[in-house]
């Protein structure tokens, strides 16, 4: 399985949740992005969700020369992943690589690239 699309530029995770009036809810900014990341992958073809490990690539184009970080943008895009029906949940990412690319006016966007692991889906890293 290989799903590649392209979304908005992201929001960064600090501008998800909004409080006020004893309530926390989601922005109303990251609900505008969140449809048209929606509308924007409108044609993917992605069939059921896949239930098994995947590896994710982000390949992020800033809207100007502004400094973002990076991880911030992760939890949206992978909770995007979810909602599009890509993946069954976001846990099943196994493998995450963020990429900066250059500054693309005037909206900047992001390439999103899934595939899916092997068996297990667990790289051996721990050195025992």
């Amino acid at each position: 399985m290989r799903v590649e699309f392209m979304v908005p530029f992201p929001p960064s995770v600090n501008r998800i949740w909004r409080h006020g009036g004893g309530r926390t809810y989601r922005s109303p900014k990251y609900m505008q992005w969140r449809d048209r990341a929606v509308g924007a992958a409108s044609g993917l073809q992605v069939g059921e969700p896949y239930a098994g490990p995947v590896s994710v690539e982000l390949r992020l184009y800033g809207p100007s020369r502004r400094s973002y970080d990076l991880d911030n943008r992760a939890k949206v895009l992978c909770d995007l992943l979810e909602r599009l029906g890509v993946i069954e949940n976001d846990d099943q990412v196994a493998r995450l690589v963020m990429l900066k690319g250059e500054v693309v006016k005037p909206a900047g966007g992001c390439v999103v690239v899934v595939e899916a692991l092997g068996e297990g889906g667990v790289c051996p890293i721990w050195p025992g």
